[in-house]
Formats: C-alpha cells, structure tokens, sequence
C-alpha cells in the first residue's frame, strides 16, 4: 500500500505558498511544507533552535535545492521564481530584467511552480520509501506470503492508528494458529507507510519460561519498558534501576508518536493495559494476545475469527501449490467441508492438515483426527501434531525437537546444525521437509534466511516431546 497524503495539485498550490512567505517568520502548515518527511526530518536535526526561524529557514532551504534543480530543467522558469521569491521582485521589474512581457512572466511563473512542486515531491516520494524500508528492516521477517479472509479486519485496525484520537491501545485477540501476528505485521506494514508516527518498535514477549510457567505481569511490564528503551537507545546501559529507564522511554513516547507492536501477550493483559496505557498519547500499542482483556478506556479489542469456508478453501490451494501437496487438488466440497470442520477453519491447522495429506489419505487424517473436534483447540492441535510427528523420519525430529532453544528472531543453517547434531547433508533435507510440512517457517531474504517455528509448534515440543517420559 502506498499512502500519498497529498495531491500533487494541492502540492503545487502549497508550494506557491511557501515561495510567497519566503521571508514570513513562521507560518501556516501549508506554507511552510509541514507534511513533507524532507521537512520534518530537518527540524529533528536542528532542535533547539528558535523554532520560528528554523522552520522558515528549512522550507526555503528545500524550495532552493528544487530551484537548483530546476535549472537543469527549465532555466528562464528557475530565474522567473528565484527573482520573484527569494529576491522580491514585482512581476513587472522581472520582466524588465528578462526582457519578456508582463503576460510571460506569469505564464512562465505558474509553469515553472508546477514543476519545482514536481521535482520536491520526487525527492519526497524518494525519501519516504527509503525511510519506509528502513523501518519495516525492524520488523521480524515475515512468515507469510499472502494473507487470506484479512481485507476488512486491515481495514478497520488501520482506520484506528490514523486517527490521531483514541484508542491508543488495540488489541488483537484469537486462538493459536489464527494469524494475530501475521495480521498485526501486514497493517504495521500499512501504517509504517502512513508516515503518522516517528518510527515503529515490534517486541515479541515469551510468555514462558522452558520449564512452562508463566512470567507475571510485573516481570513482563519491566521487560516491555527495557526492550522498548533498548530499541530507542541501542547503546543505553542496561544496569540502569527500572524506575529510571520507565521515566526515560516514557517521556519519548509521550513527546512522539512512536508505534509499539508487542506481540504474544499471555500474561495478565488488563494488567499491562493500565500501566501500557499511561505511555500513549500520541504514542498508540498493537497488542496480540489469546486472551481478551477487560474493556478499559481508550482501548479496542479486535477478534481475529477464524477463515470463512471459501477463505479456506483458498487457503488451502494456495498452501498446496506453495508446497507442491496435490492431494485435495481434486476434492469435492464435501472433502474440502469435512477438512473444513476438522480444523474450524484455523490457518495454521490447515496447513498442517494438507501437510499431511503428503503422506495419509484424508479419510486416514480424518479418523486420526476425528477426537479433536467439537471446539477443543487444543486437543485438534495436540493431534495434529502427534500425526505428524509420527510421520517424521528422525533426522527431521532431531531438528525440530532442537528448535525451541532457537531466539525468536530464528537461526542460521550453522546454528542449526549445531543445536541438532545433524551433518550438512543430513540437515538440508530435513528442513526441506519440515518447512513442507508447516513445522519449519523460513524467513529472511534472497540474501540471509533464518529458520524458526510457530508458537504452538514450540509449545508441542517443548511440552509433548522434550519432556516426554521414556
């Protein structure tokens, strides 16, 4: 999604403005070019500066590095704007000094203002979407190619982060495997285009430790404010007593609008909520959870529900090309209503179900399924994932039971070799093999991939497999 805010006529309309208060201290938003990041990111490099006189001084900065560049374009046109503006020139007395008529000067003026406008906002266009990779760079790689039954819910949630109003906390609240944190990176994504808040800080919260308990919400508050700090301040100390570091991070936030996306919220939310909520304003939070929190002030809860069938359908055709799985290539309805049912339309059951369809035919997968039914999340999950595990030659289970000790952000093919044991030859296929069947999320780039694997995945090894009883 590009967003534009702005017309490049009304553009042209402000530009004319700003070259007639070229020598007004301050200004209106319109005439001293505020919407433009070439401006704004000036300002932040020159605070504490009288601010009135900075302002002026830096939209005339921009208006003359156009009417530099202008010149290679349209000479007479630069020379019409810079005697008119800069050196205040009635339009008569340019046209003496260029030996032209008076009608010329101003054909020539409004030609020329339309294509210094132009120019500016090329060097905006070409900003923005440099400062907009930058900070999508920040986010976690995505786990996803294409996003299925969302258009409305990105909608919505996008509506409430331009607002400029409240809610200053949304949260995203569904089940495992539903796609919270998939929907919250493609609308961050959307928002980081908007240009409405300085930067943006994606946290991912482990809600456990190895040994399964939970974090409190004490502890996971404390953690919230540290990382948000450490990505505000990389260098900042990290000994610093936690009272001092939440003055810090919360006089940032409340002097600019920063987006802060926490992902994987599982503690006690409207804990968090009360004391998160008192870092907003301007500054606005993205929160996923699998519990909904207590309706606060200020805050919107969001329910990520599961795929329509028709959604899911989709879904599933798209996985099976992806992974090139064809066995419900030619299913019927009624196939494709009872895989359907099995998986309460849930994404990443899904893919774990046609993943499977490799190996089993459906009505196998139904049967070994058929106890996870009837609502129990949980248990659908748990007999999935024993399916397929039991499905899984023991190199590939070697791999899989080592990915929990891998950080968030996933590992390296070096790092995964080390933590399972395996041999070079030996690990490639095992990962070819769990990425087909939906245990292994690749991410990264054409120039880095990293391996990682899905919460509830980790949650099955960690609990069902690494800890099983001999």
């Amino acid at each position: 999604m590009s967003f534009t805010p702005f017309s490049l006529e009304q553009f042209s309309k402000n530009v004319y403005k700003a070259l007639k208060a070229w020598r007004e201290i301050g200004g209106t938003p319109e005439n001293l070019l505020e919407s433009l990041q070439l401006v704004q990111r000036q300002r932040a490099a020159m605070k504490g500066k009288d601010a009135a006189f900075r302002d002026r001084l830096i939209t005339n900065e921009i208006l003359l590095d156009g009417l530099e560049a202008l010149e290679g374009h349209d000479h007479t046109g630069a020379q019409v704007l810079k005697l008119r503006f800069p050196e205040n020139n009635k339009i008569l007395s340019v046209a003496y000094q260029l030996n032209i008529g008076e009608y010329s000067v101003s054909r020539i003026q409004k030609a020329a203002i339309n294509k210094l406008a132009q120019l500016i906002y090329d060097q905006e266009m070409i900003l923005r979407e440099q400062m907009a990779q930058e900070r999508e760079a920040k986010l976690p790689a995505r786990s996803y190619t294409t996003l299925f039954g969302t258009e409305q819910a990105q909608a919505d949630l996008l509506d409430c982060f331009v607002d400029e109003r409240s809610p200053w906390i949304v949260t995203l609240v569904g089940i495992g495997g539903i796609g919270k944190t998939s929907l919250a990176d493609a609308v961050t994504r959307q928002i980081i285009r908007t240009f409405l808040f300085d930067d943006v800080i994606w946290l991912r919260i482990t809600p456990q430790t190895m040994d399964g308990r939970f974090h409190s919400p004490e502890h996971a508050y404390a953690t919230i404010i540290s990382e948000i700090r450490q990505q505000l301040w990389p260098q900042a100390d990290r000994s610093t007593p936690p009272q001092e570091q939440l003055v810090q991070v919360r006089k940032a936030l409340k002097e600019r609008p920063y987006l802060i996306v926490i992902d994987n919220i599982e503690t006690d939310a409207a804990h968090l909520l009360v004391h998160l909520g008192d870092l907003t304003d301007p500054s606005k939070i993205l929160l996923t959870s699998r519990v909904r929190p207590t309706k606060l002030a200020g805050v919107s809860n969001f329910t990520v529900d599961e795929l329509s069938y028709a959604d899911a359908v989709s879904l599933i055709h798209y996985h099976a090309r992806e992974t090139g799985i064809y066995a419900l290539k030619g299913a019927d309805d009624e196939e494709l209503t009872a895989v359907y049912k099995i998986t309460g339309g849930n994404p990443l059951a899904l893919k774990l179900v046609v993943s499977l369809l490799d190996i089993l035919t459906l009505s196998e997968v139904l049967d070994a399924l058929s106890n996870g039914q009837a609502g129990d999340v949980e248990k659908m999950y748990k007999h999935i994932y024993w399916k397929t595990w039991q499905m899984l030659t023991p190199d590939m289970q070697a791999l899989l039971q080592a990915m929990p000790i891998v950080s968030e952000t996933g590992g390296d093919a070096k790092y995964l070799q080390e933590i399972s044991g395996l041999s070079a030859n030996k690990l490639w296929p095992a990962i070819q093999e769990l990425r087909k069947r939906s245990l292994l999320e690749v991410r990264g780039d054409i120039n880095e991939k990293r391996y990682g694997i899905h919460r509830l995945t980790e949650t099955f090894v960690r609990t069902e497999i690494i800890y099983l009883p001999e």
